[in-house]
């Protein structure tokens, strides 16, 4: 065997101890299992013995050796992740939550607090057009209050709560659970809601430590995977539910229609100086659908807005999906900034994008400028 393929073959076995370790747990063969000593004592012995008239190849044992510190990484690294995730499901366990910051989780996330007057948000997403209702319970199971949230389109969402009940009465300090139910033609049944994301913090209430998601309380007890925030197999990005309940700011703002109607309000955008302005409405395709001309004497320095009635440029109605706009002055600069609290996420066509206050307007991830 050549010097090469012992030192894989060494490597080949480190990179089955996972897999060893897990099948033969109690099994005193584990202990065959190549460990960091006995891979560095083979190594030196290679070294030492190497025929000198066909020595190893030093690229590729420098390349081995850096994947055997690799493999030992993950694997400590595993153990770590899957000792949190025993240590969260034992209920007699003294685990740090504090651990859990700047890893991803995922949780069941199913109640709210209030603590010193305020109340922690809920979460819970629908994979269609539902109409919505939050029944909020006591921990003796009692109903205390009820949260319609109307008819939501497929998404992510939080729940906002001011912590009283249907009669208005401000409700105890304390945990509550929450229930909801989703009515998406065929009865209302009840949703289950999985929220994942990176810890950000930790919160203490009431002498407990809870992991913030997203701006979302968690129990350590709800979690259910605990993953690494980045790996080699894993994108660096942002998962979008993070964005829930920050502040975001983008310069283009999309317009939807749905059921033949503009969602939102008026269009805004911003002048450094009065002047004729021209509006430009274009669909997914980036084909002109509308131009709006707006003369000087009805725009003024600072913001401005304009309605469209989501007609075409030949009067008929615009059919249903994704729009922007833009806006061209003939004298200065003119801008179309949004910026907003991201109140839920809306999937058009499979994509997902940010929900911006109640103006009715969504915003891609990628359009983003800022988040505060």
């Amino acid at each position: 065997m050549s010097d090469n393929s012992i030192l894989s073959s060494m490597i080949n076995s480190y990179e089955a101890y996972d897999a060893e370790k897990k099948s033969t747990a109690s099994d005193s063969s584990s202990a065959a299992s190549l460990g960091t000593d006995n891979f560095l004592t083979l190594l030196v012995a290679q070294l030492e013995n190497q025929n000198p008239l066909d020595p190893a190849d030093t690229e590729q044992f420098t390349d081995q050796l850096a994947q055997f510190s690799q493999v030992e990484q993950l694997i400590n690294v595993n153990d770590k992740l899957d000792e949190m995730v025993t240590d969260v499901q034992d209920p007699h366990s003294d685990i740090d939550v504090n651990t859990f910051v700047g890893l991803k989780a995922t949780a069941a996330v199913d109640s709210m607090t209030i603590d010193q007057n305020s109340v922690t948000s809920g979460f819970y997403q629908v994979d269609e057009l539902a109409e919505v209702i939050v029944y909020v319970y006591d921990s003796d199971g009692t109903k205390v209050a009820t949260l319609p949230q109307g008819e939501v389109k497929a998404g992510s969402y939080v729940i906002s709560w001011d912590g009283t009940d249907d009669q208005g009465n401000r409700l105890d300090e304390g945990e509550y659970s929450y229930v909801v139910m989703a009515n998406s033609g065929d009865g209302y049944q009840e949703v289950e809601s999985h929220l994942s994301g990176t810890v950000d913090a930790v919160s203490y209430k009431n002498g407990k430590g809870y992991l913030v998601i997203s701006g979302v309380l968690v129990d350590p007890e709800d979690i259910t995977t605990v993953t690494p925030s980045s790996s080699p197999s894993s994108s660096d990005s942002t998962s979008i539910v993070e964005y829930l309940g920050t502040t975001v700011s983008s310069g283009y703002p999309i317009v939807q229609i749905e059921d033949s109607q503009v969602q939102g309000g008026a269009l805004h955008y911003s002048l450094t100086a009065a002047c004729d302005v021209t509006v430009t409405i274009y669909n997914a395709d980036d084909q002109k659908i509308d131009t709006i001309e707006i003369s000087a004497d009805d725009t003024t320095t600072g913001d401005n807005e304009v309605t469209w009635d989501g007609l075409t440029n030949s009067g008929y109605i615009s059919p249903d999906g994704l729009y922007y706009y833009t806006v061209t002055a003939d004298t200065g600069t003119a801008a179309t900034p949004i910026s907003g609290e991201v109140s839920a996420i809306t999937s058009v066509d499979g994509t997902q994008y940010l929900e911006i206050g109640d103006t009715g307007r969504l915003v891609s991830v990628s359009s983003i400028t800022s988040v505060e």
